[in-house]
């Protein structure tokens, strides 16, 4: 590593290693504090006004964040990485099995193919970190995985912008589908900020507001999580209620509506389809063992089975109505039993 070529550098070493971009900041630089303080207020308010429903853990998590300088005390600069995980690509795969043609179908975002991105996130970072390590400069990698503003700092090096859906959106192509990954460095890094060329604003679009169902996104205000499908399915542990229900539609895990807005033209299913039957049927440490090392192990077996139970409900055919009866005689769970006949 030449510092004095530190920009080409980390732009040959991110296409090597397989990352999207990348950035490099300065942790003293004065508008990634402008920026942090700013978001703060921001995110205290959002607190404050409950919308971040069951969440409870980022409140104690919006400390650290707040303040990343006594999160990471040794940092003096931060690479900042995008990559894609093969969001979006067809041919991504997952462990899930093929359908039957009659099957009940409910449905995973199609970010959840390949590898947890965390997994395949840090794998990218930690080949920058061992060269950092190499060069005896001390660094921690973080995706996702610790208390950290990580679109703030996307945006502040110039890797795109966050769009109304609040998700990162980068150039050429990929739009909000991208993940990011952040390495402090104790060392003064040249700064690599980048200029992200979108062929269209943001604020001359609102495909992602139109293109959500529920409300959940509103040009100009703070998106309420209490009605997005993601955190339903995910996030919420507890008893989904009849209007939450009817939001998620047929979302086992996740939400891909405001992702596939952006850009509008995107018309392509890249869903995992799941079998609700087998979803019940399939014995849970048999699931658990197939989930390992996908980003759907998060929510866990119980949670999809509620969700699933939602979505049977939501159907109101004799053959939804046959399986809620067997997960009501078969399955052990309190929370999906009263999913299933809740009303």
């Amino acid at each position: 590593m030449n510092m004095k070529n530190f920009t080409k550098w980390l732009e040959e070493s991110t296409r090597r290693i397989g990352a999207h971009s990348a950035a490099c900041i300065r942790m003293d630089n004065p508008i990634l504090r402008q920026s942090i303080e700013e978001n703060n207020v921001r995110v205290a308010d959002w607190l404050k006004s409950g919308l971040h429903g069951e969440m409870d853990y980022l409140e104690p998590m919006f400390l650290e964040k707040s303040n990343p300088w006594k999160t990471f005390p040794f940092a003096k600069s931060v690479i900042v990485l995008t990559f894609t995980n093969h969001w979006g690509d067809p041919a991504a795969t997952h462990p899930f099995p093929v359908p039957r043609k009659d099957a009940l179908l409910g449905f995973i975002s199609a970010y959840a193919k390949e590898a947890d991105y965390h997994h395949n996130g840090h794998a990218l970072l930690e080949k920058l970190k061992n060269l950092m390590d190499k060069k005896g400069m001390q660094s921690e990698a973080v995706v996702d995985t610790r208390a950290v503003y990580e679109r703030v700092f996307a945006s502040v090096g110039g890797l795109g912008v966050v769009g109304g859906n609040g998700l990162l959106r980068v150039p050429d192509g990929v739009n909000v589908r991208t993940f990011i990954g952040c390495l402090f460095v104790d060392a003064e890094l040249p700064e690599v900020i980048l200029e992200p060329k979108l062929p269209f604003e943001c604020n001359t679009c609102h495909a992602c507001v139109d293109q959500c169902s529920t409300g959940a996104i509103r040009v100009g205000e703070p998106i309420d999580a209490r009605k997005c499908i993601s955190y339903l399915t995910i996030e919420k542990r507890t008893l989904l209620r009849r209007e939450e229900e009817e939001m998620i539609g047929d979302w086992l895990f996740g939400c891909d509506d405001c992702t596939t807005a952006c850009p509008p033209s995107d018309s392509m299913d890249t869903r995992i389809p799941i079998d609700l039957e087998w979803l019940f049927k399939t014995p849970a440490a048999q699931l658990r063992k197939l989930m390992k090392g996908n980003a759907v192990a998060y929510a866990g077996v119980t949670q999809l089975r509620k969700n699933a139970a939602a979505i049977l409900k939501n159907m109101k055919t004799p053959q939804a109505d046959k399986l809620l009866l067997w997960v009501l005689e078969n399955n052990g769970s309190d929370l999906v039993c009263r999913q299933a006949q809740s009303r």
